[in-house]
C-alpha cells in the first residue's frame, strides 16, 4: 500500500483482507486466516458479531453524533451499565474514541482532584500512544520486577497510582496481589487515588470483567477501551461517586468532537449485553485454561519454550534463543505460512495470544495443531543444524 503511512513497526503482512467473521479473516481469493489477536485485541466478541452489526446499522440510521448542548438517552443507559460492571455505581462516565484518550483523561482528572502532578505506574506499563507520558518530571516508573522495596517512592507527592493489571506492554505479567495491596494502601493513606488502565485487560479478557477484579481493589477511576467497542472506536472513563463530586466543573474542562456520541454508546451497550447473555467471561476463563494446558504440553515436549503464562484469554509465550537464532521469529514464519495471525512482540522472543472470547473449539484445535507443527519444524531444524555443525 504505497499511499499508507506504516508507523506500526513491522510490514503489513496481509494487505488484501476484505471480510471477517468471528475469528476468521478472508482475502479477495477466499483464503481464510485465523486471527489469534482479535484485531488489535479489540474484537472481544468476534469480528462482525451480528448483534453489533445490527445495532450499528439501526443507530446510524437514527443519529450517530451529537453536539455539546444535547445528548441522546442511550448515553445515560450505557453509562449505567458501565458503572454497574465496574462497581462504581452512582459515579459518572464519559465516552470517547480510543484507549489513549481514556487513559489521558483519567490522568487529567486524577491531577485535578488531588492538586498534584506526579503519577506512579509500573515500569513495564503501556499507558497510551500520546507522548505526554514521557514527561520525566511528572512520572515515576517503578521497576517492580527488580525492586522489591517501596521506600524510594515519594507517596506524599503522588496524585495517582495508574495500575495496568496484566498487560505489561504486551508481555502479560501479573504483579503479586500483596504488592498491589501495599502500594494502594500507601497511595490512599497519603491522599492519592487509584486509576486502573483496563484498555487491554478489561471486558472479560482475563476471565473477569476487569483485570483489577483479580485483586482486592475498587479503583477510583477506570479507563476502558478496545473490547468495549468490538472494533468500533469507543472508549470510556468511569469515575467513582466521590471523584465525580470532587471535580470542579468551573475549572476542569475537557471536550473533543465525538465524546458521548450515541453510536459509540449504543455499540458499547450491546457489547456488554452480549458478554452477559452469552456468558462469555466464564467461557474466556475456561478456554484460556484449555489453550494454556495444550501450550504447556508442547513446551514440555520440545525444548524451545521457556514459559507460558496468562489469565483467561490473555496469554503469553516466551521462547528461548538457540545458537544465536530467534526461535520466536522462526515459529512466527511457520505460523504465517499456515495462515495463523499471531505476530511476536517486536524484537523479542514473546508471542501474545488474545483471540476473541467467542473463539470456537474448532478454531482452538486448529491453532494448537498449527502451533505444534510450527514448533516441531523449528525444533527439528535447530537440532539438524546443531548436528551438522558437530559433524563439521
Amino acid at each position: 500500500m504505497k499511499n499508507i503511512l506504516n508507523c506500526i513497526g513491522h510490514e503489513l503482512l496481509y494487505p488484501d483482507i476484505i471480510r471477517a467473521e468471528n475469528c476468521l479473516l478472508y482475502d479477495s481469493l477466499g483464503n481464510d486466516y485465523l486471527d489469534m489477536e482479535s484485531g488489535v485485541w479489540c474484537t472481544s466478541i468476534g469480528h462482525c458479531h451480528p448483534r453489533v452489526v445490527n445495532v450499528i446499522s439501526r443507530q446510524a440510521a437514527e443519529i450517530m453524533h451529537t453536539g455539546y448542548c444535547y445528548v441522546n438517552p442511550i448515553v445515560e443507559t450505557t453509562a449505567e451499565k458501565v458503572l454497574a460492571i465496574t462497581g462504581l455505581e452512582n459515579g459518572k462516565t464519559l465516552f470517547l474514541n480510543s484507549g489513549s484518550e481514556a487513559v489521558d483523561l483519567a490522568i487529567r482528572i486524577g491531577k485535578h482532584v488531588t492538586g498534584r502532578k506526579r503519577m506512579l505506574t509500573m515500569s513495564d506499563s503501556f499507558l497510551s500512544s500520546y507522548g505526554s507520558f514521557e514527561n520525566k518530571d511528572e512520572w515515576l516508573f517503578w521497576d517492580w520486577l527488580n525492586n522489591k522495596t517501596m521506600s524510594d517512592i515519594p507517596f506524599s507527592e503522588i496524585a495517582a497510582f495508574v495500575f495496568e493489571p496484566g498487560s505489561s506492554s504486551g508481555f502479560v505479567r501479573f504483579p503479586p496481589a500483596e504488592l498491589i495491596t501495599a502500594i494502594i494502601d500507601a497511595i490512599r493513606s497519603n491522599g492519592g487515588i487509584v486509576i486502573c488502565n483496563e484498555i487491554t485487560t478489561g471486558m472479560g479478557r482475563t476471565g473477569r470483567w476487569f483485570g483489577y477484579n483479580h485483586y482486592d481493589v475498587l479503583p477510583d477511576i477506570v479507563a476502558i477501551g478496545k473490547g468495549l467497542g468490538n472494533g468500533y472506536p469507543v472508549s470510556c472513563v468511569a469515575c467513582s461517586e466521590d471523584i465525580a463530586k470532587r471535580i470542579d466543573y468551573e475549572t476542569f474542562h475537557y471536550s473533543q468532537s465525538h465524546q458521548n456520541d450515541p453510536l459509540g454508546a449504543r455499540v458499547a451497550s450491546e457489547v456488554i449485553d452480549v458478554l452477559e447473555t452469552e456468558r462469555l467471561i466464564t467461557a474466556s476463563e475456561k478456554k484460556g485454561e484449555i489453550i494454556k494446558s495444550e501450550l504447556n504440553r508442547i513446551k514440555n515436549r520440545y525444548g524451545v519454550i521457556n514459559e507460558v503464562r496468562g489469565r483467561g484469554l490473555m496469554i503469553a509465550i516466551d521462547f528461548v534463543r538457540r545458537d544465536g537464532m530467534s526461535v520466536a521469529r522462526l515459529v512466527n514464519e511457520k505460523l504465517l505460512e499456515q495462515r495463523i495471525i499471531l505476530v511476536r512482540r517486536p524484537n523479542t522472543e514473546t508471542f501474545r495470544i488474545d483471540p476473541a472470547l467467542t473463539i470456537s473449539n474448532k478454531d482452538i484445535t486448529r491453532f494448537i495443531k498449527s502451533f505444534e507443527n510450527a514448533v516441531s519444524e523449528v525444533f527439528n531444524y535447530i537440532t539438524n543444524m546443531k548436528g551438522h555443525k558437530n559433524r563439521i
